[in-house]
């Protein structure tokens, strides 16, 4: 049974996550602080404040647990706001450093109604035909690792992908079967 570390970031529903895990037939582990037991996958979780996750990251010491993570080829996923960590920064809160694992910044949107919430469909030829759940006010408008997008007045970029790092600005733990899917696959390697 694969083992999945949820990173708490004092920032979302944990237990709704972990119980979208749990459904898939994983184990999840939340965690405040790294430990040293060996992990299958790693999960980023959303909602909340760009500064305020990545002042919970650095003060915690995930930075250097997530980057060793990362260099093993651990599946990582990242959720909304646990996405926009991987880039460089946020106009949320323009003094935070993000991880900079990806080159650009989570900016605001020209969104009809702030903030976005509700369903979208995604262009993505991944996950055609999907439409899935969001809840943001920010979010990367380009990337070269962009497998999905999704436009809300503007368009924007809805997943990325590169190696063993996934990130969604939507909420696939909310997301009904699709989110299921996709949250599978961002746990295996092979999935995506």
């Amino acid at each position: 049974m694969k083992k999945v570390l949820i990173v708490d970031t004092k920032a979302g529903n944990l237990f709704s996550l972990k119980a979208a895990i749990e459904r898939l037939g994983y184990t999840g582990y939340i965690l405040q602080q790294p430990d040293n037991q060996k992990y299958d996958a790693i999960v980023i979780p959303g909602q909340g404040r760009f500064g305020t996750v990545m002042k919970n990251i650095l003060q915690n010491k995930w930075d250097i647990y997530l980057s060793q993570a990362r260099e093993k080829n651990i599946p990582i996923l990242g959720i909304c706001v646990g996405m926009q960590i991987f880039f460089n920064s946020s106009d949320e809160d323009p003094d935070a450093v993000g991880l900079g694992w990806l080159q650009g910044r989570a900016e605001a949107l020209d969104f009809p109604k702030k903030p976005m919430v509700g369903w979208s469909k995604l262009d993505s030829e991944v996950w055609p035909d999907s439409c899935v759940y969001f809840v943001n006010s920010y979010a990367i408008k380009e990337s070269q690792n962009a497998i999905a997008k999704t436009t809300y007045g503007e368009t924007f970029c809805a997943a990325i992908k590169m190696g063993n790092l996934t990130g969604v600005q939507f909420h696939p733990e909310k997301s009904s079967h699709v989110g299921s899917e996709i949250i599978k696959q961002a746990l295996d390697l092979e999935g995506i």
